[in-house]
């Protein structure tokens, strides 16, 4: 008997969340929150203690023109069909925004986080696919909330967990933060914005953009990290990073900004980036592309923050997409002094 292969074995209701994030396409759905709201909306819904959030609004994130390319792609076309035909949820209408949350790491070492999608769906059809894929799954009702357990389909390492949250909200992640967003969801606990310094975090990001995100660093990573690696020094000012993604008449574009510092650690750590981009700047003679790259960021300071910010158009994004294609093309060519695969 063939044995069926383990990511397919194990497909369950995470993964099924994850399938829509990649797919969703851009047509708004009558009713359903975007932009900014829609964000805003889950970010309420994520519980105390997590340290970062990253928010997408999928309907934006489709429309560009980068996405529309990639979906007219026949391989991309037919998993988007075979997607759709096996989980009764058509991106295209039935998706809105995602927000996925971090906390961290436990004592073990292992990632605590979570993600919430506003969506429309079939729960009979989507339930029934856990059951075929992770027949293994078990159920835990959690203050009144069916939560889905044993979805990795790894011995020992059955840490997802998912649930209907309600008609429009699918949540998975960790079981505390699943647990977590239950209780917010029912105003049973307190929500991340009412955590103040998340909240002042919160505020420095342009939750307008297509991919938003904000989060603390825990000064005693830093510590750690200035221990064992001195030459971070550079770093020892920041205390938390935010970043935007979004579409503009110019092309894509990148703002990513280190918050805190005095302004002069905010410089050195300028002027360390800038040093890396220029040794980046070796590899234009060979490939002009990423010249074209580099001459669209820049990287400044100021009395609070060190900035990056990055500009692509759509024509070098093309040329970025073309070259890694032929450059995974040429890593799956046998080399020259490997024997060719005999035939049976």
């Amino acid at each position: 008997m063939e044995e069926v292969p383990t990511m397919k074995r194990a497909m369950t209701l995470g993964m099924t969340v994850l399938l829509i994030a990649a797919l969703a396409a851009c047509t708004p759905k009558a009713g359903v929150k975007s932009g900014a709201a829609a964000g805003e909306a889950l970010i309420k819904l994520m519980p105390q203690g997590s340290i970062g959030v990253i928010a997408i609004d999928v309907q934006r994130a489709m429309a560009t023109e980068a996405a529309q390319k990639a979906l007219q792609q026949p391989e991309a076309k037919a998993k988007y069909d075979e997607f759709v035909a096996m989980s009764g949820v058509d991106p295209m209408t039935d998706i809105s925004y995602m927000a996925m949350g971090l906390q961290g790491t436990t004592a073990a070492g292992l990632q605590e986080g979570g993600l919430i999608i506003a969506m429309t769906y079939d729960r009979d059809k989507l339930l029934g696919l856990i059951k075929e894929k992770a027949p293994e799954v078990t159920e835990e009702v959690y203050n009144g909330v069916t939560i889905y357990a044993n979805l990795d389909g790894a011995e020992g390492n059955q840490r997802t967990r998912a649930a209907f949250l309600d008609p429009g909200h699918i949540v998975a992640g960790s079981e505390s933060v699943v647990k977590g967003i239950i209780d917010v969801h029912q105003k049973k606990a307190e929500p991340l914005a009412k955590d103040a310094r998340m909240a002042a975090v919160l505020d420095q990001a342009d939750q307008s953009a297509i991919v938003w995100g904000a989060f603390a660093v825990p000064q005693e990573l830093v510590k750690k990290a200035l221990e064992s690696s001195p030459q971070l020094k550079v770093l020892e000012g920041v205390t938390a990073v935010v970043l935007a993604f979004d579409s503009k008449m110019s092309g894509l574009t990148a703002d990513i900004r280190a918050l805190g510092g005095t302004e002069e650690q905010n410089a050195d750590l300028a002027a360390a980036l800038n040093g890396f981009k220029s040794l980046g700047a070796m590899f234009a003679a060979e490939q002009p592309v990423v010249g074209e790259l580099l001459n669209g960021l820049d990287i400044s300071s100021g009395r609070d923050h060190t900035r990056l910010f990055l500009t692509v158009s759509q024509e070098t994004l093309d040329k970025l997409g073309a070259l890694a294609q032929a450059k995974a093309g040429d890593l799956m060519k046998p080399k020259k002094d490997e024997p060719a695969e005999e035939k049976r």
